[in-house]
């Protein structure tokens, strides 16, 4: 317990130790219903990454929930720096200049098998893991929307939509037929503008919304 216990809380394996407690931490209010395993995936309104997903695709990654893959991450590289620690600390003594040097290898090491393991393991477990929420233009089509940054007219407009994997993004906008949309006011998204690159949207009624009665 001793070497368990010194290993987990000395180099290399301490600058891992806290973000796996979080991990925990986390997943524990995952599974009592207090938070959403995919809070920090994000995409902008072509359905393209974003943040920490558009991070984690660039490493070659993000084919799954974000957690998903900076938990697996955290606990492969935290699980590797252990074990290398473990070697360390019996061939070396704690503290000398030797010891900090082959900590600083096992921490790269852990890394790059972290980096191995988690692709691999995404990659063969993909089709059992939920997709990645994304919105693309297509489906913004139909949704509502709310004006920003002053009326939305036709040569004009900017809203706010929520997509559909959380994150708020700002949209062009434009309106049709003289209509013009002060800000602040909710408008329907009934097409997209290739020619424009923006969302033709229109005053949207609530008594039109299925949801209401």
């Amino acid at each position: 317990m001793q070497l368990f216990l010194s290993t987990a809380f000395g180099f290399p394996a301490v600058l891992l130790t806290p973000a796996l407690l979080v991990a925990v931490v986390y997943w524990i209010v995952v599974a009592v219903g207090l938070a959403d395993a995919g809070m920090l995936d994000s995409t902008d309104a072509d359905g393209d990454p974003v943040g920490a997903s558009a991070v984690l695709e660039r490493v070659g990654l993000g084919r799954a929930p974000v957690t998903v893959e900076i938990t697996a991450l955290v606990l492969s590289a935290w699980f590797v720096s252990m074990m290398g620690g473990i070697v360390t600390s019996l061939l070396t003594t704690p503290g000398s200049p030797l010891a900090w040097a082959l900590g600083a290898v096992v921490l790269v090491i852990a890394v790059i098998a972290a980096w191995a393991f988690t692709s691999g393991a995404v990659l063969a477990v993909q089709r059992f893991l939920p997709r990645r929420k994304g919105s693309s233009k297509h489906e913004l089509v139909g949704r509502t929307c709310v004006i920003r940054i002053g009326a939305a007219h036709e040569g004009f407009g900017h809203a706010e939509i929520t997509t559909a994997g959380g994150a708020s993004i700002t949209i062009p906008v434009r309106t049709i037929g003289g209509e013009v949309l002060p800000p602040g006011s909710t408008a329907l998204i009934f097409d997209h503008s290739g020619e424009l690159d923006a969302f033709l949207v229109t005053r949207f009624d609530p008594a039109l919304d299925p949801g209401q009665g």
